[in-house]
């Protein structure tokens, strides 16, 4: 009796740990990605913090299947009490300054760079209650590169080309700064949010 029990007992606690397995969902997407930065409060109480992404997903807007990889901000609501939606205004071009910078601070080697396909334009963006958003940061090109390196283009913010051959390891970190524009929206004062956010550095090569 004591053998059975002890056998019954195992597979229910294999069948548990199995279970509880399966529920860790895991985001595909994320290839790399930052800490999060301290959270900032404007002067009302709300507060959002934010991290740099890497995240490939496919490209379905051309006709030869791909890997669309960018960098991504993401931002989150992180205020202390609820107190309705938190808006905020995203301006890229202006905003965000970015470093590319390998373990002793130096940057890849300068390429001349040009590209097209557009770029995030700036926008408002509302934040319900423990909510977060992903905002693709960089041009609509670069990424992985045919050449297989890594084209990390940005307007405003910096630009940068990673040989293939570079056998370094470099760092992403960025600052966003938040200055909305007029409120025209008619957005309560109180729930606008601007303000510095200091995102810590990702791992952005070599590719993992």
């Amino acid at each position: 009796m004591n053998f059975m029990s002890n056998c019954k007992r195992a597979i229910i606690l294999i069948l548990a740990f199995v279970a509880c397995r399966g529920f860790g969902f895991q985001d595909t997407n994320i290839v790399a990605a930052s800490n999060w930065s301290e959270p900032v409060s404007n002067e009302y109480g709300c507060k959002i913090r934010g991290r740099l992404l890497m995240c490939g997903y496919p490209d379905h807007r051309g006709t030869v299947s791909r890997l669309d990889l960018g960098i991504y901000v993401e931002l989150q609501e992180y205020s202390d009490s609820i107190a309705g939606d938190v808006f905020t205004y995203c301006d890229f071009t202006k905003g965000l300054t970015c470093k590319v910078e390998d373990a002793s601070g130096r940057p890849p080697e300068p390429m001349g760079n040009s590209y097209s396909g557009g770029a995030p334009t700036p926008q408002w963006i509302s934040l319900p209650p423990f909510a977060s958003v992903r905002l693709r940061a960089n041009a609509y090109s670069g990424g992985k590169l045919r050449d297989g390196g890594l084209g990390l283009w940005f307007t405003g913010a910096g630009d940068w080309t990673i040989k293939p051959s570079d056998t370094n390891a470099y760092y992403m970190s960025a600052k966003l700064v938040v200055s909305p524009p007029p409120n025209t929206n008619n957005f309560n004062h109180t729930q606008i949010w601007s303000g510095t956010l200091s995102l810590p550095k990702m791992k952005v090569w070599p590719l993992q």
